[in-house]
């Protein structure tokens, strides 16, 4: 599976990232090698633990999942590696590391361009998604179906895609807007999305940096809503 890379932006994750981290190597089938850990301007150990483990680490001083993403995208250009699959995955340990040998198969099998993990059709622990993140997700899936004529059931952080097809969705949003920018490009090139059901656990410690608080959950909604419509209306882009 040396062709598969997985980014994981992280910030502020020193109680649970060396957990979360063992668990991905030891469950997922990749190799330590495979992960890159995006340090997205932590104020604690977390970098310093990632690099104690051996695993590639980046520094991204600007705030902001996708400028993490971004950060890691660019230094597996300029390293000229060329692997054939990018996987995203959270920090925190709410993903199962089962599910990443599914998306992988899913993608070899299929020959998809996208395939994202979805936590609503899947096994979620009680409190691991919060009743503004439920709300959140159903609210966007529904308005890709009247927009699209597609069915989603999730915005599920955890997803992998060709390596050329992520290329061509020439990826920009720097924050909250980077799954459904990602999603939306991905519908108007008329890429081949696949949806399977993964399990979702809670974060093994710390507080969610979208839904830990009422007010960032209203911000991430309006940046999201925003990006959708944003998208909706610009013209498709493809290299």
């Amino acid at each position: 599976m040396s062709k598969v890379l997985c980014i994981i932006p992280a910030r502020d994750e020193e109680e649970g990232i060396e957990r979360a981290l063992s668990g991905l190597i030891l469950n997922s089938g990749l190799p330590k090698s495979n992960f890159i850990v995006v340090n997205n301007a932590s104020k604690d150990q977390t970098p310093a633990i990632v690099k104690k483990m051996g695993i590639q680490s980046l520094d991204c001083p600007k705030i902001g999942y996708g400028n993490a993403c971004l950060v890691a995208l660019d230094w597996i250009k300029k390293s000229d590696l060329k692997p054939d699959y990018i996987m995203f995955c959270d920090a925190d340990g709410s993903d199962d590391p089962l599910d990443i040998r599914k998306l992988i198969q899913v993608i070899e099998d299929s020959g998809a361009d996208l395939v994202i993990g979805s936590r609503t059709i899947g096994i979620v622990e009680k409190g691991a998604l919060s009743p503004i993140q439920i709300f959140g997700n159903a609210l966007t899936c529904f308005l890709i179906l009247i927009f699209f004529r597609r069915k989603f059931t999730d915005m599920g952080p955890l997803r992998i895609l060709k390596y050329s097809s992520l290329l061509r969705l020439q990826m920009a949003d720097p924050t909250w807007g980077w799954n459904i920018e990602m999603h939306i490009k991905a519908l108007k090139q008329k890429m081949d999305i696949r949806e399977i059901s993964v399990n979702y656990r809670k974060r093994f410690a710390g507080v969610s940096k979208i839904s830990g608080t009422i007010s960032m959950s209203l911000r991430v909604g309006i940046k999201i809503l925003y990006t959708f419509f944003r998208l909706l209306i610009s013209p498709v882009h493809e290299t």
